[in-house]
């Protein structure tokens, strides 16, 4: 079963599977120990939460999921980022964490899930049409 899901500027068709848990979510990428600069995840958002923020350049609207496999994932569309920011951290074929990062318990909980650390290193980087996808 495939279903649109807008939200935004996000709208996104996700084929449903059995045990695939998504949640619209706001990302701000970067190293949390550089103040949201350099690569990785810095800060995550409720899409709710997010409305009640400053604009901030390198946040984005991002699909939060965890596949069949018990995998986080994020998916987001080109056309939320900026050039400066899709060349910095997307144009190449793997998305770099320079930090590990905590999913909040927040978040963690909603996809039904105790927690889940994405460790620093090197992730493949996914790009299907105007969709990039990233698995920790």
């Amino acid at each position: 079963m495939v279903k649109t899901y807008p939200k935004g500027n996000l709208a996104a068709k996700i084929r449903l599977l059995r045990n695939v848990k998504i949640l619209f979510s706001e990302v701000i990428f970067g190293t949390p120990g550089k103040r949201c600069e350099g690569s990785g995840l810095c800060r995550i958002y409720t899409v709710t939460g997010a409305k009640r923020l400053n604009p901030h350049s390198r946040r984005v609207p991002v699909i939060l999921l965890i596949n069949s496999k018990g995998s986080l994932g994020l998916r987001l569309s080109k056309n939320d980022l900026s050039e400066d920011l899709y060349r910095e951290l997307f144009q190449g074929p793997s998305f770099f964490m320079e930090e590990q990062f905590l999913l909040p318990k927040y978040f963690a909980r909603k996809l039904d899930i105790t927690q889940y650390k994405v460790p620093a290193g090197a992730y493949p980087l996914q790009t299907r049409g105007n969709w990039l996808d990233i698995v920790f």
